[in-house]
């Protein structure tokens, strides 16, 4: 079985990549890293200038501003949690190799090569076309949040936003044209607690990931997994529209969530995978 990933660099992605490998040996990670091209001078002022790249710069420096300390708690508490004393990086006996991009034709010939059974695609830009057809079984995606409510990009956050904080969880689909509208493989919701925060979340939702990859694997390989259809749900969030105000509602409307909360942390009974 040629478990193949198509993710990027990040404590999250290695740790779950790492954890899956001692279970179902992962024949090669591809990782996703942009290459620049340089400009000149004058073209790259001529390209900042236009008013929506201003915008989205500013917005962009104001992001980092105000959640600056939340982004440095939510690295720190990963790297405690995932990689204890260590650095974070993916285990010396897993091969891996550097991919421009999934959707060029240099990309997806670096996946064929592979011959992939499986591919699991975790954090990278949003595949399209030929990509999408070379597993031998399935494409699945890692998406940290609840379909078809939550298609798209912006995550956990819309929800948060909407008051909605009986979709926070994590889904593994199959990737096809439509952005996360593939058949579900696995779900379960993440039901908060008084001690849960922001910055916490990812690791919940990447320990869901895991779990729910470790049960389905096996069903992928002797052909008894049961793929559920999407129904409804048909808008898609994204990321882009969450302006830094919903940001900072979403983070109010979750603070006054947790604080009126009583109970333990645990995983919602509804969940199928």
């Amino acid at each position: 079985m040629n478990i193949v990933f198509l993710t990027s660099e990040s404590t999250h992605q290695y740790y779950l990549i790492n954890e899956l490998h001692k279970h179902y040996a992962v024949r090669k990670v591809l990782l996703q890293r942009r290459s620049v091209q340089r400009k000149s001078f004058w073209k790259r002022l001529k390209r900042w200038l236009r008013p929506a790249l201003v915008m989205v710069g500013v917005r962009s420096f104001l992001e980092r501003i105000l959640f600056r300390h939340e982004a440095t708690l939510e690295r720190r508490f990963e790297e405690q949690r995932f990689f204890p004393n260590r650095i974070p990086q993916l285990d010396p006996t897993i091969p891996f190799e550097f991919v421009r991009s999934f959707n060029d034709s240099e990309g997806v010939a670096q996946v064929v090569r592979e011959e992939p059974d499986i591919i699991i695609v975790f954090g990278t830009d949003i595949l399209r076309g030929a990509i999408l057809h070379t597993a031998r079984i399935a494409t699945l995606n890692v998406h940290r949040a609840i379909v078809p409510q939550y298609r798209g990009g912006g995550h956990p956050f819309w929800a948060f936003y909407n008051g909605d904080f009986n979709h926070v969880g994590t889904t593994i689909h199959v990737c096809v044209d439509q952005l996360d509208g593939g058949d579900i493989v696995g779900q379960a919701m993440y039901s908060l607690s008084p001690d849960d925060r922001i910055y916490m979340l990812r690791y919940q939702t990447t320990l869901i990931a895991l779990d729910i990859l470790k049960k389905a694997i096996p069903r992928l390989m002797d052909g008894s997994i049961e793929y559920i259809k999407q129904t409804g749900g048909e808008k898609t969030w994204r990321a882009k529209d969450l302006t830094i105000w919903k940001q900072l509602v979403a983070r109010w409307k979750f603070r006054l969530h947790v604080r009126a909360l009583t109970g333990t942390r645990h995983l919602s009974p509804r969940h199928f995978w």
